[in-house]
């Protein structure tokens, strides 16, 4: 039984269970191969820095001039930058996304209720996911990002 569990840990270890194995993203400035995997593996190093290894790798790539899911759980649709990135980009779009995925959630589970919370936190149901996913996309939209299949 351990040799099992620590045979599947080692698997998992080497089968790229990172962030950049679970967020799928797609240049958009025609990037080379070896300019993808060095963005791929700049990225995945910046994200384990980050308080959401997921959240800041698709912040990383995406200024970096990829497009993404931002990895919240407000929207599954992917993001880009609506203009030319700067150095700051990485910081500010995970700013951004876990800033506008928090009003999301707020603005969708005001009026919920401790028995709504409750459930919510204990099955992981997303409450008013429709109205979720707008209120995200409404936040994101001015502060320079384009929602959707480019």
């Amino acid at each position: 039984m351990t040799k099992g569990l620590l045979g599947l840990a080692a698997l998992l270890a080497l089968s790229g269970c990172g962030a950049a194995a679970t967020v799928k993203v797609t240049p958009l400035r025609d990037q080379s191969a070896s300019q993808i995997e060095a963005d791929r593996a700049r990225c995945e190093e910046w994200a384990k820095r980050t308080a959401s290894v997921t959240v800041g790798y698709a912040a990383c790539m995406i200024s970096a001039g990829y497009e993404a899911t931002p990895g919240v759980r407000s929207t599954s649709q992917r993001v880009r930058m609506a203009r030319p990135p700067t150095t700051n980009d990485p910081i500010r779009v995970l700013i951004d996304f876990l800033d506008c995925d928090s009003q999301a959630r707020r603005e969708a589970e005001s009026g919920l209720g401790t028995v709504g919370k409750a459930i919510r936190d204990f099955v992981g149901w997303s409450a008013n996911a429709d109205k979720r996913r707008q209120v995200f996309v409404d936040c994101l939209k001015p502060r320079g990002y384009n929602i959707g299949k480019s």
